[in-house]
């Protein structure tokens, strides 16, 4: 018993650090789901949502009927402008059927981030939401870390964001 005992120590100290387990790998970096996907515009353009790897991204599922969606946009914009240049960015998916719809709507109120309509992919891994707005916070590394459904007050957005960035700055005044 005690031969086999050091037989199995001797066989695990010239094992690779790691593979103790037949056809065991180690972990590697998380992939980041939303990468893949691509978001199309009103006009049927893409956005490669690759294009944003590495930043902190703030879905917004939202509607052109949706009153606090109506409510949410101008906030939205202030936050992407306030910290696009430390990492954010906001994408805007809206779950209306028809692009016209949305069109109308931005004439009336701008979205000055990147925006298009929701497709089955994006529903897959964003979740067709049952109410608008619904919000996701997603980390640089891929990872949902908050997801806020109906109107959420802009300052407890805000402090949620900066967690993520880091080191955020300070508002600036009347924005």
């Amino acid at each position: 018993m005690r031969t086999g005992a050091r037989c199995v120590l001797a066989v695990l100290l010239l094992l690779p650090s790691g593979a103790i387990l037949a056809g065991a790998k180690p972990a590697g970096p998380r992939e980041d789901p939303y990468v893949k996907l691509v978001l199309d515009d009103t006009q049927g353009r893409a956005i490669p949502l690759a294009r944003f790897a590495g930043k902190v991204r703030l879905f917004d599922i939202w509607a052109s009927w949706c009153g606090p969606c109506r409510m949410g946009i101008p906030h939205l914009n202030r936050l992407y402008d306030r910290y696009r240049d430390h990492g954010l960015v906001v994408i805007g998916v809206s779950v209306d059927e028809r692009p016209a719809d949305v069109e109308a709507f931005v004439r009336v109120t701008p979205i000055k981030y990147p925006s298009g309509m929701m497709n089955p992919a994006l529903g897959k891994l964003l979740g067709d939401p049952e109410s608008v707005p619904t919000s996701l916070l997603v980390d640089r590394t891929g990872r949902l870390r908050r997801r806020f459904v109906g109107y959420v007050e802009p300052e407890l957005m805000e402090r949620e964001i900066q967690k993520i960035l880091g080191d955020a700055p300070a508002p600036r005044p009347g924005s």
